[in-house]
């Protein structure tokens, strides 16, 4: 392969990867829209977190399966990986692409759980909100059991940008929940649900950890 030619298929893998996401997340909206518009999905009483939270569960649940469909195909998977290379992905690492995909499905699964819950059934009635909520348990508790997995089967750019993203996080939001909650205290500023401080961390994480991993050319 040419020095002008790896360049191109590195942006032709990225365009096909952009689209697959744009086909998935455009069906899943169109179905949506249609379940709004026929009466069955009532939104007028979602807050600011919860459309929040429904948008980066959709993008999360919509690259977990594409991550994961990709993985299927080794030689896929190869360019996934490596755009500028020719050599399938071995059946290790299509296994690794798929855990990722799904530590991806399973966060936007649980992201998306209680929103639609609440939506679906108003008012929630305690059998459904318990099912929910058991249901969510053991998405985390899978979750955390992937994410294990992965960090085990990682190298150590990836610890390294994974361990940088933690971190960068943790100070920076603790920083701003103490000033936000100082203003709180003052009268000076709106009060905050755990919700929707959950859906501003998550949403911070996946900006933080996007721009990570593409300054480390992990993207």
């Amino acid at each position: 392969m040419t020095a002008s030619t790896a360049p191109a298929r590195s942006l032709t893998v990225r365009s096909i990867l952009v689209c697959l996401g744009l086909v998935f997340g455009g069906a899943l909206g169109f179905g949506v829209g249609k379940l709004i518009k026929a009466g069955v999905i009532d939104v007028s009483s979602m807050g600011w977190s919860d459309e929040a939270a429904g948008v980066i569960a959709v993008a999360l649940m919509a690259l977990g399966l594409i991550i994961g469909l990709v993985s299927l195909n080794r030689r896929a998977a190869g360019r996934m990986m490596d755009p500028e290379g020719e050599r399938p992905a071995t059946a290790g690492q299509a296994s690794f692409y798929r855990q990722q995909g799904m530590v991806l499905f399973l966060a936007g699964a649980m992201l998306a759980a209680p929103v639609v819950a609440v939506v679906l059934f108003d008012p929630l009635p305690f059998p459904i909100a318990s099912a929910v909520m058991l249901a969510v348990v053991a998405a985390f508790l899978a979750q955390t059991a992937y994410n294990l997995l992965v960090w085990r089967r990682a190298d150590e750019l990836m610890r390294q940008t994974i361990s940088q993203t933690g971190a960068v996080c943790f100070w920076v939001l603790q920083g701003l929940l103490f000033l936000w909650a100082a203003a709180e205290k003052l009268n000076l500023a709106p009060a905050l649900s755990a919700w929707d401080m959950m859906t501003i961390m998550m949403g911070f994480y996946l900006v933080v950890s996007t721009a990570m991993s593409a300054r480390r050319g992990l993207t």
